[in-house]
């Protein structure tokens, strides 16, 4: 990048300083993703960050510095000539709430990445069918993104991506209780699962099955992170069937090791049940690890995450919150507490009211990133043991 933006800098006659001001932030903060590179939001003045940069308007070729849109775009070829990349964007993160929303809690909840802005190469349409199409999706631009060996693609026009994930995703390959939960389903030869619920394109799912789970479940209702999991999947050389709702699932195959399902979440616990009833239950292996990963709760899945966790053998629930620092302690185990009341619920729903219990304990915090001043997300690691009667 600093070569790139030299050449093009000694070119011009002059250089105004508001344009040596984007220019140090772009040298600073750009990330390259595959033919893409993303520009920091934080390089465009507040003037045209509030709503996104308006790459067409005179006012955002004149705040920035480079007051002609020509030369601007000479700039960003000679970025790409030098880092080998085809595309140029910049976005923000994706707000948590809207004050125009009525229900809160259900506001973009596919969580498509509003302030995307294209500035330099073909993204593929603005709009798009609903829901998209094949040619929709042959249209798009796709990028892709390895991670810890890892492979990930997306559209960048309708689906996020986080890059602050990582750590998690490279904790999840060597967690003991993910090695665990694999060496017994080997010994046992029953296998292991993990299940997804909010598995978009495979960012933590696919940690799994490079762990060694033998096969991964996963929920989304983005079709547009569900494409983008299935072909991520087969360019790590896995397979993997999606099924979209209404789907019947007698077609899975036993080789299968990534089933996605296109669908809300709160289908997972039938979807299960159908599973073993259709296709027999060695095509289900014991679930022993879900991931509940929705920000800034994912509260609302914890229920159908103990449902589908495995009764006989127990597991783990990695639950993904926004949290103040100071309270962090206290909030988990208030976490911790909801989850033990929704186990015993279940118990109770499955075999008439008892005294016996499973055991809920938090296993550890993992504090994964800051979310904003004040506020970390956090993964809870949260242990619930096996069901035995008395």
């Amino acid at each position: 990048m600093d070569v790139a933006i030299d050449e093009w800098t000694t070119k011009q006659d002059i250089v105004p300083p508001s344009a040596l001001a984007f220019l140090k932030k772009v040298r600073k903060s750009f990330v390259k993703y595959g033919d893409m590179i993303v520009l920091p939001s934080t390089a465009f003045p507040a003037e045209v960050r509030s709503d996104g940069p308006k790459e067409t308007s005179q006012e955002f070729y004149s705040v920035i510095g480079i007051a002609d849109p020509v030369v601007l775009q000479d700039l960003y070829r000679t970025i790409l000539r030098h880092l080998k990349a085809t595309h140029i964007a910049t976005t923000r993160p994706i707000p948590l709430t809207s004050p125009e929303a009525q229900d809160q809690q259900d506001w973009n909840r596919i969580r498509a990445p509003l302030n995307f802005t294209s500035l330099y190469g073909d993204f593929g349409p603005e709009t798009c069918s609903s829901p998209p199409t094949e040619q929709d999706f042959d249209q798009a631009f796709w990028t892709t993104a390895k991670q810890n060996g890892i492979v990930q693609t997306w559209a960048p026009r309708w689906t996020m991506f986080s890059r602050g994930n990582i750590s998690e995703k490279a904790r999840l390959l060597t967690l003991p209780s993910v090695v665990q939960a694999v060496d017994e389903g080997r010994r046992s030869g029953r296998g292991s699962c993990a299940v997804d619920l909010f598995v978009g394109i495979g960012y933590f799912g696919f940690s799994y099955l490079k762990a060694g789970v033998d096969r991964v479940v996963g929920w989304d209702v983005n079709p547009w992170s569900i494409e983008g999991a299935v072909r991520g999947v087969e360019g790590n050389g896995w397979s993997v069937q999606r099924f979209r709702e209404g789907d019947s699932i007698q077609g899975l195959e036993d080789e299968t090791r990534f089933v996605v399902f296109e669908e809300d979440n709160a289908c997972a616990v039938g979807r299960c049940e159908e599973i073993k009833r259709l296709c027999g239950k060695e095509a289900l292996p014991p679930v022993r690890h879900v991931n509940c990963g929705l920000l800034p709760s994912s509260r609302g899945c914890w229920r159908t995450a103990v449902e589908v966790l495995s009764e006989d053998l127990g597991g783990w629930l990695h639950v993904h919150e926004n949290f103040a620092v100071e309270e962090i302690e206290d909030k988990a185990e208030e976490v911790r507490a909801e989850i033990a009341r929704l186990c015993q619920e279940v118990v109770d729903q499955r075999h008439g009211l008892v005294r016996k219990k499973r055991n809920v304990v938090v296993e550890d915090i993992n504090r994964l990133k800051s979310y904003a001043p004040g506020v970390m997300h956090v993964v809870i690691d949260v242990h619930i043991s096996s069901y035995v009667p008395d």
